[in-house]
């Protein structure tokens, strides 16, 4: 009989040993899985967020190379109106610098050709008259040139 009592006290201290490891390392383990899941879904919710953010940034960067190149054509297009109204005043440059020489070279010729005229040119103006020309050079008044009658 000692010997079935010392074997039923073994087997109930050992029985609740094991059973208690045996239910602590089934909750460790649930435990553990537990924490892998939420890390898990943590992680994947992390992608999905960059994911988004990625998503969006690409939008935003099309929409702004978009405007980037509408801006782009439209300096292309100013850029090119101002050459061709570069060329055109060139252009009316060079006629009017011809145009200048040709009646510098009228004056000369007249000058040589007409006593009278080189006479008359090379008197000075009468008084007044050359300020009254310059300030309307400058911008001034245009009803301050008059005939020296008045």
């Amino acid at each position: 009989m000692g010997k079935l009592i010392f074997s039923w006290i073994f087997k109930t201290v050992v029985g609740r040993w094991v059973t208690a490891i045996v239910v602590t390392s089934l909750l460790g383990g649930l435990a553990l899985k537990w924490h892998n899941f939420k890390e898990d879904l943590v992680h994947k919710g992390q992608q999905v967020c960059v994911q988004e953010i990625n998503k969006q940034t690409v939008v935003d960067l099309q929409n702004a190379l978009a405007a980037e190149r509408a801006t782009v054509t439209r300096l292309q297009e100013l850029a090119t109106a101002a050459a061709q109204e570069n060329e055109d005043a060139r252009n009316r440059r060079l006629a009017l610098e011809t145009q200048v020489t040709s009646l510098q070279k009228q004056m000369e010729d007249q000058r040589n050709a007409d006593p009278e005229y080189k006479e008359w040119s090379d008197a000075p103006l009468p008084s007044g008259v050359a300020a009254r020309l310059r300030n309307q050079a400058a911008g001034g008044n245009p009803s301050a040139i008059r005939d020296d009658d008045s």
